[in-house]
């Protein structure tokens, strides 16, 4: 496993925790009702009730229906019951523990929206992709014409840049705080003109 790859996972690890430990219950939703307020405000009230849908449609199908979430209260929070029976009394404590479950619950939905805003800007990446692909091989072309030199400098960095994209764009998507929506076309606009320049500076081959 590389060392890119295990920071993104230390740091999305540190992410949950921060979820889990420290934020106010209340904190994730009034996050997610920012950032929905700021999707409609970028692209309009249709487009932002197609992006939550979505979002809700997936987060029930994989986490209600299947029984997750419910399974996770109950191994952590026992029924009234249990409870009752119990000499030891911690009822601020499962409180607590509910308060915390509920917080990472939101926080996961959060992540839900912005991937379903994701997918809804990944149609138009071809548009982008492909010219600049097609523009970064004739540059690559030309310059093995005219013997311009290809900088395998600009070549490495361009490819770790977009990998960095993507990694940051993971622990991103992860944080429990609004997301200005504009993000992610920027994100993939970055990405789509790394891989341009990359392929403009492969190396010659005769």
């Amino acid at each position: 496993m590389n060392k890119p790859l295990l920071i993104t996972i230390f740091l999305v690890a540190l992410e949950v925790l921060f979820i889990a430990a420290l934020l106010p219950g209340r904190w994730s939703e009034q996050a997610m009702q920012r950032e929905a307020q700021m999707i409609e405000s970028v692209s309009g009230r249709d487009h932002r009730d197609q992006i939550l849908s979505t979002a809700t449609d997936w987060y029930t199908r994989t986490l209600i229906q299947t029984g997750v979430w419910q399974s996770m209260f109950n191994m952590l929070i026992p029924d009234d019951s249990l409870r009752e029976k119990s000499v030891v009394k911690a009822d601020g404590w499962f409180k607590i523990v509910d308060d915390r479950l509920t917080s990472i619950q939101q926080s996961v939905y959060l992540v839900y929206v912005r991937i379903s805003l994701l997918v809804s800007w990944l149609p138009y990446v071809p548009l982008l992709l492909i010219p600049a692909v097609w523009d970064g091989l004739m540059t690559w072309k030309i310059k093995k014409t005219n013997f311009d030199y290809a900088s395998p400098v600009l070549h490495r960095y361009a490819l770790r840049g977009s990998m960095v994209m993507v990694m940051v764009s993971f622990a991103i998507f992860m944080m429990p705080i609004p997301i200005a929506p504009f993000y992610i076309p920027a994100a993939l606009m970055f990405s789509v003109v790394a891989i341009g320049i990359a392929a403009g500076n492969l190396q010659k081959r005769i």
